[in-house]
């Protein structure tokens, strides 16, 4: 199976599941089918739970996991990116 029709499967599931885009950073076969790392950008669900009307975004990462048949087994977020500092 091409990378492309797991990452289109992917694609189309995060569109329905929550009705967002997402950009495809990682896709690697396993043993037992497909692991696919998505980046989302969302409204921060921080500032919206205190009712801040300001449009802040977060960079949020899923992970989907399918089967050989593209099906989705499982889906979670799994964070946000780590901060690295340069040595000055």
């Amino acid at each position: 199976m091409k990378i492309e029709v797991v990452n289109r499967a992917v694609l189309g599931f995060l569109r329905e599941v929550l009705k967002k885009e997402g950009t495809i950073i990682k896709t690697s076969k396993t043993s037992e089918g497909w692991e696919v790392q998505v980046e989302v950008i969302e409204e921060s669900a921080y500032m919206k739970a205190l009712g801040i009307p300001a449009r802040v975004m977060d960079r949020n990462f899923y992970e989907a996991k399918l089967s050989e048949d593209l099906d989705v087994v499982s889906f979670e977020r799994v964070g946000q990116p780590m901060v690295t500092r340069r040595a000055s």
